[in-house]
């Protein structure tokens, strides 16, 4: 009995070797056929994002609401042509923590700089708690709506870190208003 159980191990391990011996080219990457195509991970990050150091934390994307239309994606450093009386909304904003950046708090406000003038009096603030874990997060809920007067006029939306007590501006992502009359 104990040489037909022998015999039968052997052939397991026969078996199981002969196996994986024929899955090591396409573990070894050698059979290209037949790997799997790489599948991207949770903390890849878009275009906008690549274009950052690597241990900063960017604005991905974000989605703007103008009057009562349907919500639209503006690209940093967009110029946008409207009416005087438009109102625009924050809809969503994507922002993106990389895994080498230090981080225990993370802050993103919009703001409004009519006529090119830098004044932090007129902005747009969620009362969202931010994600701080390496990946990208959406945040959407912005409560407020800004009125637009004719000129030019600059969103900015700057991402501060708080490393310890110290706060950092990260990065800004702008977009320009020409406002009609």
């Amino acid at each position: 009995m104990k040489a037909f159980t022998k015999k039968i191990v052997l052939a397991l391990i026969a078996a199981i070797a002969t196996i994986a011996a024929a899955g090591v080219p396409a573990i070894m990457g050698s059979d290209k056929k037949s790997s799997p195509e790489p599948k991207p991970s949770v903390t890849t990050t878009s275009t906008t994002c690549d274009k950052a150091i690597a241990a900063k934390v960017c604005v991905d994307n974000l989605t703007v609401q103008f009057n009562s239309n349907e919500p639209q994606q503006v690209k940093n450093r967009d110029h946008i042509a409207l009416k005087a009386g438009d109102t625009l909304r924050l809809s969503n904003l994507s922002y993106c923590i990389p895994s080498k950046a230090p981080v225990n708090r993370v802050e993103v406000k919009g703001y409004l700089f009519p006529n090119g003038v830098e004044s932090y009096k007129n902005g747009i603030f969620t009362p969202s708690t931010f994600p701080i874990n390496a990946a990208c997060h959406n945040i959407g809920n912005f409560q407020q709506t800004w009125k637009l007067e004719p000129g030019q006029h600059r969103v900015s939306i700057p991402i501060i870190k708080s490393v310890g007590t110290n706060r950092i501006v990260e990065s800004s992502f702008y977009f320009n208003l020409d406002v009609g009359q």
